[in-house]
């Protein structure tokens, strides 16, 4: 059975504040738990006959709308007639954290190993945890969290599709995050900050940030560099360039498409090469041509060989000569018939592996993109760091000295990581030399002629964000950002206690708190 928390009604709008009735049956209800697998159970809504509020095990109801209790549940409505227990969100949030489990590869490890189902209920749609379910756990759960910490009250709408209910919630803490950063934002530890004594003898601190970028990407407005969200993930472009679905696929190209194709009458050979090469004829000969083969073992001798499978993508983009030549000869062009998506999610963190924004690129990498998300992060005064660790440094030290008026990087070293600035940088050049070298800063090498920070701390990290590109590749900008901040979010956790075990001691800069900042 599962109950309200409250006896009584706690609305504060209630003139009575009196004693909770049964409001209906008990309802029953499918229970996914942890140790015990699928059970079934009964759910208790109970009202007050003073103000009309009902309430539920998680939640009370009040016009049309859901204020969640601040009690910390130990079950989750995640449907009208299922619950999840709060340990089993918490071990799928984990698995997800720890080795990129997917919610329907979850469903399944579920299903398979702790279910406890006999033969017979195997297929009883009612006791199937489903991968919607374990996301809307998983958001439920963050959501509730999120409400706990910042002291507010968790309220969504009661009514709509479930897919719906959690938007307004979701989109409200990515703002949140975006503007004021995480909560690890003032971070410091002995492996992000030293004391350095200079030819003086005078003792300053420095610290320094490392920020780079992981190519992972979500469905956005085919127009480059369009932020706008688009209404469904399965659509080309935003509400703002919809008419952009008229003209011809081929980039620059004005003309309008004609009916039943997507480019022009100019350009229609490329859309039929397009289509040629989306055969699978066409494609598995070309794979086997071009993909080496394994050898099998000798035991394998006689049995046939298998072909090297590939991760064929039809859609974003074609190339192909021209089919009208002009003075200047084959013009290479590119066609676009499908979905573009977001060019990366750029990093900045510690050289700890504290994580202290993340920001999605749309259309490519920019230094000054990079420039702004710096400014955004520091906007408090005295927040900037001493030093910014970027494999191209060079080209934004150049960019920042070709702006007028610019004096940021009079402000902040910006050296260059110490692996691109041995194996990609000219070193004739002056960018790369003088200004980004990192051996010319002397406060970043320890006593023994070491470097002191570790500035590959965001290239290590990004091998842990790549493994979410398949699993946010279809999903909608609120819920990807939503979804990797919070893993962001429990990764710095894990990395916080890391560095405690380690004496590290990790602390938070005074007068620099987690918080609104206006972005």
């Amino acid at each position: 059975m599962f109950y309200p928390p409250v006896k009584h009604c706690n609305d504060p709008d209630c003139p009575g504040h009196s004693l909770l009735r049964m409001k209906c049956a008990p309802k029953a209800v499918s229970v996914f738990t942890l140790a015990s697998g699928v059970c079934e159970g009964f759910a208790i809504q109970l009202y007050c006959a003073d103000c009309n509020t009902t309430y539920y095990p998680n939640y009370s109801v009040r016009n049309h709308t859901r204020t969640y209790y601040t009690i910390p549940p130990g079950v989750i409505q995640i449907s009208d007639h299922g619950y999840v227990e709060t340990r089993l969100i918490s071990l799928f949030t984990t698995l997800s954290l720890l080795s990129w489990t997917s919610a329907t590869n979850a469903a399944a490890v579920y299903h398979q190993s702790l279910s406890q189902l006999p033969d017979d209920l195997q297929d009883e749609p009612r006791f199937q945890l489903r991968a919607e379910h374990i996301w809307d756990g998983f958001v439920l759960h963050a959501l509730i969290k999120d409400a706990n910490r910042t002291g507010a009250f968790l309220r969504l709408p009661q009514h709509g599709d479930q897919k719906d209910r959690f938007q307004s919630a979701m989109s409200a803490r990515n703002d949140r995050i975006r503007c004021g950063g995480t909560p690890e934002y003032s971070h410091f530890c002995t492996k992000c900050v030293r004391p350095f004594r200079d030819s003086n003898s005078v003792t300053h601190f420095v610290d320094c940030i490392v920020t780079d970028g992981i190519e992972i990407g979500r469905p956005c407005c085919g127009v480059r560099h369009c932020h706008e969200p688009l209404d469904s993930v399965h659509h080309r472009f935003c509400y703002l360039h919809r008419d952009e679905l008229k003209l011809c696929a081929v980039e620059g190209c004005n003309s309008m498409h004609d009916s039943g194709f997507k480019t022009c009458a100019v350009h229609r050979a490329v859309e039929q090469h397009h289509n040629t090469i989306g055969k699978a004829v066409f494609t598995l000969r070309g794979t086997n041509v071009s993909q080496p083969l394994s050898t099998p073992d000798s035991a394998g001798a006689g049995l046939p060989m298998p072909v090297a499978s590939q991760d064929i993508n039809p859609s974003t983009t074609d190339t192909a000569p021209c089919p009208q030549k002009t003075l200047d000869g084959n013009q290479r062009i590119i066609a676009r018939f499908g979905r573009r998506r977001t060019h990366n999610e750029q990093l900045m963190l510690r050289p700890c592996g504290i994580i202290l924004r993340r920001e999605t690129f749309y259309g490519s990498e920019t230094t000054p993109q990079v420039v702004d998300m710096l400014r955004k992060t520091f906007l408090v005064p005295g927040s900037l760091p001493r030093y910014m660790w970027y494999d191209n440094n060079c080209g934004l030290w150049k960019h920042l000295n070709a702006t007028p008026g610019e004096t940021l990087h009079h402000h902040i070293g910006l050296p260059v990581d110490v692996f691109h600035w041995t194996c990609k940088h000219k070193k004739n050049d002056v960018a790369c030399s003088i200004h980004c070298n990192p051996h010319r800063f002397k406060e970043l090498l320890d006593d023994h002629g070491n470097w002191y920070f570790n500035s590959s701390a965001a290239e290590q990290t990004n091998v842990w964000a790549g493994g979410y590109g398949n699993i946010i590749r279809e999903m909608g900008a609120v819920k990807a950002d939503f979804f990797l901040d919070e893993m962001i979010l429990l990764r710095n956790e894990v990395t916080r206690a890391r560095l405690e075990r380690e004496g590290c001691r990790p602390g938070y800069r005074p007068g620099l708190r987690f918080g609104n900042v206006s972005c």
